[in-house]
């Protein structure tokens, strides 16, 4: 897996970190270089977080520079991953942090996964 970064080494130890919830490898990673929160391969360290439920290490890579709206692969979001894996903290995270849910996609992944959403929203305003 490589990136258009050039960092594939760290960057792809950032995925593993972010992936199997390691926070203390995760921010020693982004303190050594914070462009490491936006390496690109199939998916970037965010979809892992988010579709693991790491939601330290989701807020992060967001605090650390990652695209809220990036998409991998497949045109998937992390807000669609966390979503489709039931993440309703990691939703909340990312849609403070601006996720846009107003196209069509992000619209039927939500309607998929409404319980979530209904449950989210009103704790994030109330």
């Amino acid at each position: 897996m490589g990136n258009s970064l050039g960092c594939s080494a760290s960057g792809e130890r950032l995925v593993s970190a972010a992936r199997d919830g390691d926070l203390v490898e995760a921010r020693m990673l982004l303190e050594f270089n914070p462009k490491y929160s936006t390496f690109g391969g199939l998916n970037s360290p965010l979809h892992f977080a988010a579709a693991k439920g790491h939601n330290e290490i989701v807020m992060l890579l967001l605090e650390k520079g990652a695209e809220v709206n990036s998409r991998n692969y497949c045109g998937q979001t992390a807000l669609m991953q966390a979503c489709r894996h039931g993440h309703w903290e990691v939703v909340q995270t990312l849609l403070l942090f601006g996720s846009n849910i107003t196209r069509a996609d992000y619209l039927r992944e939500i309607l998929r996964n409404k319980n979530i959403i209904l449950y989210t929203v009103p704790r994030m305003y109330f």
